[in-house]
């Protein structure tokens, strides 16, 4: 077999370059005011765990913003918050499994979003979804390209964002999928370790971190993690 390589334009444009595909972790936060109402549902209320943007695309000529949403936590108070935004058009819940569902959502595009977006908008950058919704109005993703690039993301980022690189590395993450036959507390756990460092190599995370995200003991994370990890391998070799 081959081992697959991937040809990056280099940004003079005069050559190709044969490389690694680099990428890198980013955390946003977006200040109180700036916030999505549903991103500030995670921070004011219990009932949403964890929030994953799958997919979206804006309409040409209408303007409206379809976005794909993986949601764990309770549906109920979801949807009474989604029926009050101001430019929801309209959306269809699909139950996944307990405390977990898809939202596919229509709404008006706004200008700090259109900004947003178009600041990743560059020859060398690729935002990898999904991208995950923290409490505190922080913003989790990865973007495939060339480091060099993310000064011009930077300045042109909307007010009230502040951008922090988590880590750099080589991009070798298989494609994946919410339907892993995992719990949505087993799948929450693993989300947790990768964002606190737990599975980095050397590890820089530890049980304790991921528990204190988890608002859990650690011997119930460990047991999350374990089972998770463990129901992974099975499906991986069987």
């Amino acid at each position: 077999m081959h081992e697959l390589s991937y040809t990056l334009v280099s940004l003079s444009g005069s050559r190709f370059q044969n490389s690694p595909v680099r990428y890198l972790r980013l955390e946003i936060q977006y200040a109180l005011e700036y916030q999505r109402p549903m991103h500030r549902l995670m921070t004011e209320s219990d009932a949403i765990k964890r929030e994953w943007l799958v997919t979206w695309k804006v309409g040409v000529e209408d303007g409206i913003a379809y976005t794909l949403f993986y949601v764990v936590g309770d549906r109920e108070p979801y949807e009474s918050a989604l029926s009050g935004v101001e430019t929801m058009e309209s959306y269809d819940i699909t139950p996944v499994r307990d405390e977990a569902f898809y939202a596919f959502i229509r709404g008006q595009e706004t200008d700090r979003s259109r900004q947003f977006y178009t600041a990743f908008e560059q020859p060398t950058l690729m935002i990898v979804p999904p991208v995950a919704y923290r409490p505190h109005g922080i913003v989790l993703f990865d973007v495939v390209g060339e480091p060099a690039a993310l000064e011009q993301v930077r300045s042109a980022l909307p007010d009230g964002i502040s951008i922090n690189v988590r880590k750099i590395g080589e991009y070798d993450a298989s494609p994946g999928t919410f339907a892993t036959g995992l719990t949505s507390r087993q799948r929450e756990a693993l989300t947790v370790g990768r964002e606190v460092g737990y599975y980095d190599v050397p590890r820089n995370g530890s049980v304790e971190d991921v528990a204190k995200e988890l608002g859990c003991a650690p011997s119930t994370a460990s047991n999350h993690l374990r089972k998770a990890e463990a129901r992974l391998v099975e499906r991986t070799f069987r």
